[in-house]
């Protein structure tokens, strides 16, 4: 029974924080689309809205490439604006891969930066990219930017909790097990580690296997 009940506190913490990835991108947009909405009322002047929007982002970026905040709000308008094409169409996924192009930009103007403003920045920016590619259901590159979350908070073993779930989702074994390695080390007493532990055995076939750089510094 004990078992049992660490099995479901195990997933219901998988899940919610595969929500959390989610949501984090949502968040961006909630003052944006209240704002477009109001503006015509319907989903084709929200888009004209929307395009406009891109349009004048655009020339920003274009006059001074070195902009964050215009890099990182012209992605929000393409997740917007993705959010109004028919889902899982072409275009809603062009948009979508426009936007993760867009933040990785500012992400590498951020890394150049130093302060804990510019990192705070950069993690934050690095979220919204992993809810762009879960939204994808890309779930290795969302893996692939938790790389960098975790060289960024090496000892924040939530996040490193959250690699290894969507590391799963990718079918990346491998890397979850890694992060699931690390997660165990920063929290040992955490109320699911005996059922990471089991799931490490049932995954692995062999003892908790030691961290790599691809759990804590891939890009």
């Amino acid at each position: 029974m004990l078992l049992d009940r660490q099995r479901v506190k195990f997933w219901q913490k998988w899940v919610f924080g595969f929500m959390a990835i989610i949501m984090a991108g949502f968040l961006i947009m909630i003052p944006l689309s209240s704002r477009v909405s109001g503006c015509g009322g319907g989903t084709t002047s929200a888009t004209k809205q929307l395009d406009n929007e891109i349009a004048q982002y655009q020339a920003a970026v274009k006059a001074d490439p070195k902009n964050v905040d215009s890099w990182r709000s012209l992605a929000e308008n393409y997740v917007l604006r993705a959010n109004q094409q028919t889902p899982g169409s072409a275009a809603e996924q062009a948009d979508l891969r426009t936007a993760a192009q867009y933040y990785g930009k500012a992400v590498k103007l951020l890394s150049k930066q130093k302060g804990a403003a510019a990192k705070q920045l950069r993690l934050d920016t690095l979220q919204q990219l992993v809810s762009v590619y879960v939204s994808l259901k890309d779930y290795q590159l969302a893996t692939n930017v938790y790389g960098q979350i975790t060289a960024l908070t090496p000892k924040d073993a939530q996040s490193f909790f959250e690699m290894a779930s969507v590391a799963i989702s990718a079918g990346d074994t491998n890397t979850a097990l890694l992060a699931f390695t690390k997660y165990l080390r920063l929290d040992p007493h955490a109320p699911d580690a005996q059922t990471v532990k089991d799931w490490i055995a049932a995954n692995s076939g062999r003892p908790t296997p030691t961290p790599s750089s691809s759990a804590g510094g891939g890009q």
